[in-house]
């Protein structure tokens, strides 16, 4: 089973996703998703020249986020931080306006879980406040992201996104993360699952 690029061409880019979204509303999940790793580059921006900070966040801004995002719930975001996964943010005077979780010991996307290495992270939830959106933030917050992790001895970076996704691919793009696997996940009515490799790149 593959995705050609002929006929990812030929279709408009909702048609495809708009039939996934009614195939699980069934309870018939097709899932495509690219699993990026690798050493991004850095970023050459100036962040003290924007009307922005960037930092890791506490527990002490579970409010903010909540107000950001209401999902996942308060009792998750205690326990991701009491995990020690950690929570990367971008604030706009006291306002958390953009955010993005790292986990230091799993990929813990169950259709591609594996643990990681001692200098691995997996970035996942990175989120923008609609508001904020078309600000290059996205972009901006992982460049800065990784480069705060960087200098934790963190060196390696992986992450996935939705095939079709293409905001989250630019930003890849953007960073020069580098693909290396296409895979396709299926669940049939919670009975039966499994995922596939359809391309390694």
């Amino acid at each position: 089973m593959s995705i050609s690029h002929s006929t990812h061409q030929s279709l408009p880019k909702r048609i495809i996703p708009g039939i996934l979204r009614r195939l699980e509303r069934v309870g018939v999940l097709v899932h495509p998703f690219l699993v990026a790793s690798g050493c991004e580059k850095p970023l050459d921006l100036d962040l003290s020249r924007v009307d922005y900070t960037f930092g890791f966040l506490t527990e002490a801004d579970i409010d903010e986020l909540l107000r950001l995002e209401p999902k996942p719930s308060r009792e998750t975001l205690q326990g991701w931080f009491r995990e020690g996964k950690l929570c990367f943010g971008v604030k706009h005077g006291s306002h958390v306006v953009a955010k993005m979780w790292c986990d230091v010991d799993a990929f813990n996307f169950p259709p591609n879980f594996r643990e990681l290495a001692d200098d691995e992270v997996y970035l996942f939830a990175a989120y923008v406040d609609p508001d904020y959106r078309g600000r290059n933030l996205a972009t901006m917050m992982r460049g800065a992201c990784c480069a705060s992790l960087r200098s934790k001895g963190y060196t390696r970076f992986c992450s996935y996104t939705d095939y079709f996704n293409y905001a989250s691919r630019k930003v890849h793009g953007k960073l020069a993360a580098r693909y290396e696997l296409l895979r396709l996940h299926l669940d049939l009515f919670g009975l039966w699952s499994r995922t596939f490799t359809l391309k390694r790149y």
